[in-house]
């Protein structure tokens, strides 16, 4: 122990200073009685270090014996903790270990190993950290033992050690996990297509059929200890502990195929949507994030779960084509509910999503053309005319003499929103994907027009979302809506070409994604004066186009024997066109069910997917931050070709594995 000091004698020189002053005045006036004095002070000197050196002594040898009596007492409370101790080399090899901690490991050699195997989840830790609220819970035997690390310098060793001390938390623990597994969730439940069902099956096997739908919901959920009510013909609730929904949530919510497969002579199949809320602070916020869940898997189209997680949604199912619905009631609805809202507007602004192609465009002109009929201002948010719309565009604004002018870029369209103005926004329902995402916040009026599946981050504020995945395009959609706006509504003839030009394209020609409410969409469009060769001229492409859609399906490559992959490696005009175009295409080779290209657009990695059916692209697309449809999707990374062609197949190989799983899951 190193030897403290008091601080006394640096001060008696000090002390003494007055007394040899004086001492030496009084030598000149009288030298005997100085010279006394300074003996005086030679004497008093000597008694002041005696004391000093004395204290000195008393002190030091109190310190040493704390000093013997601490490490003694740390010595036997370290050997004596009743909790596991290890202490580490800067290697992290075990240097030292208590009785406690050799108890939780009695079958391993523990000096000189590695910490990492023989607790696994230290890896975790940073051990050089030098935080001392660092902690771990990990898992031994049937403990849960709660580790705190500390860094020591080793002075003698001249290395840093670490000291590491458990704390036996497994009751702690099994409390937090009972509380978590009683937990309530809620089930919403929805009988996706009730009245299509009902209509298709003839009235002798109907009881059967809507009999075998509750039976297989109520056996499923009461297996698992859920309480099912069901409060409507095609709706129901169902409660249960956590615990038991994770075993439905491991299954991947398997009800979804249990009563798709229901089969008692209905020509359709019956799909249930679920909305699921597990994460509220009360059953009040629990039952509500079902309900918000419920409304995100019908307008995905339904036949799908869907949980909310926080501020994040898990999706499951989905792997079906939505089903058409017959009834146009929520259509003519929907347009009674944008006439309102027009009305009761200062202006209108319209806009689709950013890099717009037909569908988005020629949607955006048909609100554009409804409002004008409404007697409001109107104006189209276009920041740039991208090649695939450039024909159109032209052609709308020579024959729309005042379109021209109520086109407005985002900056444009900044200065002259206001709070009560409203926001039409077609073929998209994501803030970041629209045309001009800073409107979003000016105004509380929103309305959307979508036929995608909805996504996660979709607009939360909307007043009214009419996004229906069933449809073929978000121009049939408008199409419908301004059929209802009124009787003596009739659309000029470029804005029903524009409205019949995104059909075409999203359906391909009416192959895809094309239900009877398509061709009765068309049949409206024809009706105003539509000319479908006029169409035709407009989807010609130009030669360069061709030669270099040709260079990318030379290019490609057959991955998994059934999914076409390929490059256009140049960032140019038109680019996410040719790469659309081009996976279009190469589902013409014999044997591709899925295709997907790359290319760049604006600094970025595009890609187009498209299948035939069989394999949902959309649902690949999702797990890199796309989505779309079952059979068209697409989306954007920022990142190199390479990455995101890996990141591509990563997915797909995910995707296809979940597929198997299920496939085997559903034979057993």
């Amino acid at each position: 122990m190193e030897k403290f000091k008091i601080r006394g004698k640096e001060q008696i020189p000090g002390i003494l200073a007055l007394p040899i002053a004086i001492s030496f005045i009084l030598i000149y006036f009288n030298p005997v009685l100085g010279i006394i004095a300074l003996i005086l002070c030679l004497a008093l000197y000597f008694h002041l270090k005696n004391i000093n050196d004395y204290n000195q002594g008393l002190l030091q040898k109190y310190v040493d014996q704390l000093d013997l009596s601490f490490n003694s007492i740390t010595k036997s409370l370290v050997f004596e903790m009743p909790f596991p101790i290890v202490v580490l080399n800067e290697k992290k090899q075990i240097k030292w270990h208590n009785t406690y901690f050799r108890n939780l490991f009695p079958d391993e050699e523990l000096i000189g190993s590695d910490i990492n195997k023989i607790i696994p989840a230290i890896v975790k830790i940073d051990l050089k950290e030098t935080k001392s609220d660092r902690a771990l819970v990990a898992d031994i035997g049937d403990k849960k033992i709660q580790f705190y690390f500390n860094n020591v310098k080793n002075d003698e060793l001249d290395e840093m050690e670490t000291f590491i001390y458990g704390i036996d938390n497994t009751y702690d623990e099994s409390i937090k996990q009972l509380f978590k597994d009683k937990r309530l969730v809620f089930f919403t439940i929805y009988l996706d297509n009730y009245e299509d069902l009902r209509n298709a099956t003839d009235s002798l096997n109907r009881p059967q059929v809507l009999g075998a739908i509750d039976r297989t919901i109520n056996e499923y959920f009461k297996s698992r200890t859920g309480v099912v009510r069901k409060y409507e013909n095609d709706r129901y609730m169902v409660v249960m502990e956590y615990q038991d929904y994770m075993k439905i949530y491991e299954s991947k919510f398997s009800i979804l195929d249990e009563v798709r497969n229901i089969s008692h002579g209905n020509l359709i199949n019956p799909t249930l949507s679920i909305g699921v809320g597990v994460l509220g602070q009360n059953p009040n916020e629990i039952y509500n994030d079902s309900r918000v869940s419920i409304d995100i898997a019908l307008s995905r189209g339904g036949d799908q779960a869907v949980v909310k997680l926080k501020d994040n949604y898990e999706y499951f199912g989905g792997k079906s084509k939505a089903t058409e619905k017959t009834s146009k009631v929520k259509s003519r609805v929907i347009s009674g509910a944008l006439k309102r809202i027009v009305e009761s507007s200062s202006d209108v602004f319209i806009m689709g999503h950013n890099n717009p192609d037909m569908d988005s465009f020629g949607s955006a002109l048909g609100v554009y053309e409804g409002v004008k009929f409404l007697g409001k201002d109107a104006y189209l948010v276009l920041n740039e005319i991208p090649r695939q719309i450039e024909n159109i565009y032209n052609s709308s604004i020579n024959n729309l003499k005042e379109l021209k002018d109520n086109i407005l870029t985002e900056e444009e369209a900044l200065l002259k929103i206001k709070s009560s103005s409203v926001i039409v926004v077609c073929d998209n329902h994501r803030k970041n994907s629209t045309e001009a995402p800073s409107l979003i916040d000016k105004t509380d009026q929103i309305f959307i027009i979508d036929h995608h599946r909805r996504g996660k981050d979709y607009i939360k504020k909307s007043t009214i979302s009419y996004i229906e995945p069933y449809a073929s395009s978000a121009s049939e959609l408008v199409t419908e809506i301004l059929n209802y706006l009124d009787e003596n509504f009739k659309a000029r003839t470029p804005v029903a070409e524009a409205l019949l030009a995104g059909i075409t394209v999203d359906t391909k020609n009416f192959v895809y994604q094309t239900g009877v409410r398509t061709f009765e969409a068309a049949s409206i469009l024809k009706r105003w004066g539509a000319d479908t060769v006029y169409i035709k001229r407009m989807f010609k492409d130009d030669y360069e186009i061709v030669r270099y859609k040709s260079e990318v399906i030379a290019d490609s490559s057959i991955v998994n024997d059934m999914i076409a992959i390929a490059h256009f490696n140049r960032d140019i005009d038109g680019s996410t066109l040719i790469a659309s175009q081009a996976a279009d295409d190469l589902l013409s080779i014999k044997g591709v069910k899925a295709s997907f290209v790359l290319t760049r657009a604006n600094n970025k990695i595009h890609i187009s997917g498209r299948s035939l059916g069989d394999i949902s692209v959309q649902l690949i697309l999702e797990r890199i931050g796309g989505g779309g449809h079952l059979t068209a999707a697409a989306t954007q990374l920022d990142m190199s070709m390479e990455n995101a062609e890996k990141l591509l197949k990563k997915a797909i190989i995910e995707y296809l594995r979940e597929e198997e799983e299920d496939e085997s899951n559903t034979n057993r």
